[in-house]
């Protein structure tokens, strides 16, 4: 097990160097030169051009601007072009913003979906499963933004309550308590917009899955033996049903740095998804490479975690 911690390991620190050298190059061979930020801003003079591609290191080779750039990165000094704030801190704020958004729409996705995938899957053709499917394939149709809106627009209409931001206005100077139930609020919706679809596809996963397995011959072998429905469902054939899923869940990880544009744009949610698309339409490019860095780590840490629970799930398999 050591042997295979180590060689993995091994394995992904060197994509993880492949993956930084080809993000670092294809940011550079993007149009146009990188301290072309606002060109057409008359102050934007040719020597604060050159001060700027000075500071930046931007007029040294291509490799050393690589070497530099992920030295400052580990050191924690790599700055943003736009404002000049550390980059780790920024991103680390809206971490934070975007961490209850993704825990709670992920909890919610997890926990309906293998419900109505599973019920799904028994009563095959049933009015139950027809059902589900219409109502699956009609969340999955339906436009993010659409559905936000009309969430919004019923909350608002109905209930006379805010939902936009992440906090009411003015309740900054409320007690504690009003203050956690207020973000509280503002969590809900996002949070269903992001597991309705979720929802939607993994359980339609859930049922195809289910319905491979229960057509096995073990699966026949145990109704045969009189084992009850339950067993026979839930301890035989759901676990052999979760392998594929155990993939899925290892790479979920990444939703901690991607989060939704959509929904964080339509709610003024200031999260991950919004610094990131903020960053691609400034050109501000240590953001950029810095959250692609994080995002391509959390796949390959995503990746080890599916093959340790590849053990909990089915022990035959051996590392």
């Amino acid at each position: 097990m050591i042997a295979y911690f180590g060689k993995s390991i091994i394995q992904k620190v060197v994509t993880l160097f492949f993956v930084s050298v080809v993000s670092f190059l294809i940011i550079h061979l993007a149009p146009g030169e990188p301290s072309q930020i606002d060109p057409l801003n008359p102050k934007f003079t040719p020597e604060m051009v050159a001060r700027m591609r000075t500071e930046f290191n931007l007029d040294k080779p291509l490799h050393v601007q690589y070497l530099l750039f992920y030295k400052n990165l580990f050191t924690g000094r790599i700055v943003s072009w736009r404002d000049n704030l550390p980059v780790l801190g920024k991103i680390w704020e809206r971490f934070l913003n975007s961490l209850p958004l993704f825990v709670v729409g992920t909890i919610l996705t997890w926990t309906f979906s293998f419900p109505v995938g599973i019920r799904s899957a028994i009563m095959r053709d049933g009015v139950y499963d027809k059902s589900a499917t219409f109502l699956a394939y009609l969340l999955i149709s339906i436009p993010g933004f659409f559905f936000a809106y009309i969430l919004i627009i019923l909350t608002v209409t109905k209930l006379h309550v805010p939902v936009i931001g992440m906090q009411t206005f003015g309740v900054t100077s409320a007690s504690p308590l009003v203050q956690i139930m207020d973000r509280t609020w503002h969590l809900v919706l996002p949070s269903i917009l992001g597991a309705t679809g979720g929802v939607a596809v993994l359980s339609r996963y859930v049922r195809s899955q289910m319905l491979e397995i229960i057509g096995q011959d073990y699966v026949r072998t145990a109704r045969a033996k009189g084992l009850s429905s339950e067993t026979v469902y839930y301890k035989h054939a759901l676990r052999n049903a979760l392998l594929p899923f155990v993939t899925m869940f290892g790479l979920i990880l990444p939703g901690l740095i991607g989060g939704s544009v959509i929904i964080e744009s339509i709610f003024s949610w200031p999260g991950m998804g919004r610094l990131a698309y903020e960053a691609i339409l400034g050109r501000d490019y240590p953001v950029i490479l810095t959250l692609n860095f994080i995002t391509a780590v959390l796949v390959l840490a995503g990746t080890l975690i599916s093959d340790l629970l590849y053990m909990v799930v089915d022990p035959r398999i051996k590392l």
